[in-house]
């Protein structure tokens, strides 16, 4: 008794099952992508964190040199070199010198003179 059997298929309904796949995806591509960016955001915070332990350092030490520069560029500093015979230092001669001074002359209509003027209606 062989009956033909046929074969049963269960229908599957593509639209909906696509349209599952794709929502599917895009909620699983967009998790990664904010885990990506939350560990990109984490690593960015330690390099800032870094960089700011960097910058306070360079700070203090541009500082520490600030203070050498002036404790060795002191007149007492410079003085007590000199007597060592480290520096040399000689007197600058007079024709050397130039002195500027303004003209004792008489100011004219067309000399520029300071002025203030007062504003009118206040």
């Amino acid at each position: 008794m062989q009956r033909s059997r046929r074969k049963q298929f269960n229908t599957i309904n593509a639209p909906s099952l696509a349209r599952w796949i794709v929502i599917t995806a895009f909620l699983a591509l967009t998790g990664l992508i904010y885990v990506y960016l939350n560990v990109q955001l984490y690593h960015l915070g330690d390099r800032r964190k870094a960089l700011e332990n960097e910058l306070a350092s360079v700070r203090s030490q541009n500082d520490v040199a600030n203070v050498q520069i002036a404790a060795l560029t002191s007149r007492s500093a410079l003085q007590r070199r000199l007597k060592e015979g480290y520096l040399k230092m000689i007197p600058i001669a007079e024709p050397s010198i130039v002195r500027i001074s303004t003209p004792a002359g008489t100011q004219g209509e067309d000399a520029v003179q300071p002025v203030v003027n007062q504003r009118a209606g206040r």
